[in-house]
């Protein structure tokens, strides 16, 4: 038996820092791996702090911003305030992305809590638990699980800089200045909160597509075994346990095609679910990374590079973070599809074997076929596929909305040298 790996065992423990740093947050309905039930007085005041905290987010918060908006974005010349108004523009697309998961996760709090999570812990047990073959595919799953784990503490080490760049050194008789500088700091902090808030779905979300990826791995080198035992009962049919071999395999296809229904049915329910916060997050990271972009061009063309090269360094790694983390949804929403191609070769290869094959395990076999086929890949509220091309797609949007932004800082420019 081989030796557990560091993800093997320690994966509690990650699932429980996952689960209580949500419920900081509100997501009271992220539970990764449950155990038992919430007692009822404990589960009632969760659930009454996740409204007030999400309510306070999305209701108080912005009122008090909106009181201070001229604070806010009160700046020296034109072209600062062009810098102010992208920034704000992206904090305005968090906040309607948090608006969104705040309703998702109200309306469908029992399809998260009681239906995606209740049915990837049955299948991990069903699958996963009981599967004997090679470990490349749980192995896979752990890099995945790395790699997000390593990406999203990046990009909060790197926010929590960013809000300390944004203080920014202001003269102490300067009041006004001081004042601008406080809010836009709390602003900063906000925007933080709020990406945090949204991320938690997300990352919820990509962890039930990396299982259900896991799952048809696992269940394609069943399906592989399965074969190899077709190919032996055709080499031994003139024995007497032909028929009963045959009745077993039909059997084995049958629970694994029940298998693959209940990993389709979890892969579909989570995207349903998640699919405004997805085309949210991919807005998201459309005006992140035209924020981050065009605070790089400001920086550079207004400042020296020695003064700027902090802010730069700090704008220059938080896009390319923010946009590997959109890709890696994207990538393993692909291997899905991919993978769903490579269930329906290994099931044409039975057909290799028309002799040997029952009525019953030809039914099985046509069965099995049919709902793979009958699978499509589901769509962002019908707009978009969340593939490669979409982080394309974002790539070529950004650049393009980019260089008309940098043509009204350098008219903004132009106007002021004229006006002196």
């Amino acid at each position: 038996m081989d030796k557990p790996t560091f993800w093997e065992r320690h994966e509690a423990k990650f699932y429980t820092f996952g689960h209580f740093y949500a419920n900081i947050y509100g997501q009271v309905m992220i539970d990764y791996m449950p155990h038992e039930p919430l007692k009822g007085p404990l589960k009632m005041l969760l659930l009454i702090y996740s409204h007030a905290f999400s309510l306070t987010l999305i209701v108080v918060v912005p009122l008090y911003f909106g009181y201070n908006y001229r604070l806010l974005m009160a700046a020296v010349d034109s072209r600062m305030q062009l810098v102010l108004y992208v920034g704000f523009a992206n904090t305005l697309i968090k906040y309607i992305t948090c608006v969104l998961t705040y309703m998702a996760n109200t309306f469908h709090f029992k399809g998260i809590n009681n239906g995606s999570t209740m049915k990837r812990a049955h299948l991990e047990h069903d699958i996963v638990e009981s599967y004997r073959g090679p470990r490349w595919p749980k192995r896979r799953f752990e890099i995945f699980m790395y790699y997000k784990f390593t990406l999203i503490n990046t990009m909060m080490i790197i926010q929590v800089c960013g809000i300390f760049a944004s203080a920014g050194h202001v003269p102490d008789n300067d009041t006004d200045a001081k004042a601008s500088s406080r809010l836009r700091q709390q602003f900063a902090i906000y925007s933080f909160i709020l990406w945090n808030y949204t991320e938690h779905m997300a990352d919820y979300f990509f962890w039930v597509n990396s299982s259900v990826l896991k799952y048809l791995r696992l269940l394609q080198q069943q399906l592989q075994q399965v074969l190899r035992q077709v190919r032996h009962v055709q080499r031994t049919r003139h024995r007497g346990m032909f028929m009963v071999n045959c009745g077993r395999l039909c059997d084995r296809l049958a629970m694994l095609r029940q298998r693959f229904i209940d990993i389709h049915q979890l892969y579909v329910e989570s995207f349903r679910i998640h699919q405004l916060q997805l085309l949210g997050l991919t807005l998201t990271t459309l005006i992140n990374n035209l924020t981050n972009f065009f605070t790089i061009f400001n920086l550079v063309s207004s400042h020296s590079l020695a003064n700027a090269s902090y802010p730069v360094l700090i704008s220059a790694v938080y896009a390319l973070t923010y946009y590997l983390d959109t890709y890696i949804v994207t990538l393993v929403n692909e291997q899905i599809k991919q993978e769903m191609e490579n269930l329906s070769l290994v099931i044409g290869q039975f057909s290799g074997y028309p002799s040997l094959q029952p009525p019953s395990l030809d039914q099985e076999l046509e069965q099995f076929s049919l709902q793979i086929l009958q699978h499509k890949p589901p769509m962002l509220c019908g707009l978009l596929y969340l593939d490669r091309r979409i982080i394309y797609l974002i790539a070529v949007t950004a650049f393009s909305y980019f260089i008309t932004l940098v043509q009204f800082d350098m008219y903004l420019a132009n106007t002021q040298r004229h006006s002196r």
